[in-house]
């Protein structure tokens, strides 16, 4: 009897270990500017849905990091669709992100998004700081009506 109840009791132990190690899988993240609550996201691809009635409006939102500004950090760019994407630039200039390496991560980001018209002056600049050749530089010629977002907080996770 005596062997069954150390019996059972080493197996309940082992997996109550085993079921922990599973599910506390922890996720790095860093935080730039502001804290802000990242429960309160919305998902990305839903900012269109959401900008239908306003041209602006304050939001926190998820989504992956498509690409950043390799001279400074100054900005980035989230996948918000199929041809859509969201240009999010850091409230005050007051911070930055990595150069470099967080392509693919996930963002989550709290500020003011606006529709609005980019000109061909702003967007020729955005592409020589993502590092586009002249060639594709030349070839923008037209303003571009997008999603621009001012971001006071900014949770990049790995």
């Amino acid at each position: 009897m005596k062997h069954i109840i150390l019996l059972s009791t080493l197996l309940l132990a082992l997996f109550s270990c085993s079921e922990k190690s599973n599910s506390e899988k922890k996720i790095n993240s860093v935080t730039y500017g502001e804290s802000f609550d990242a429960s309160l996201a919305q998902d990305i691809t839903q900012l269109s849905e959401l900008m239908e009635t306003t041209d602006s409006v304050s939001i926190v939102l998820s989504g992956t990091i498509e690409k950043t500004c390799a001279v400074k950090g100054c900005w980035m760019q989230l996948k918000a669709g199929k041809e859509n994407n969201l240009r999010v630039t850091f409230k005050d200039y007051s911070f930055f992100v990595p150069k470099s390496g967080a392509e693919g991560s996930k963002a989550v980001i709290n500020g003011f998004c606006v529709k609005q018209e980019t000109s061909v002056k702003e967007l020729r600049h955005y592409a020589k700081d993502a590092g586009e050749s002249d060639e594709a530089i030349a070839l923008i010629t037209e303003p571009k009506m997008e999603y621009n977002f001012v971001a006071s907080g900014v949770i990049i996770e790995d």
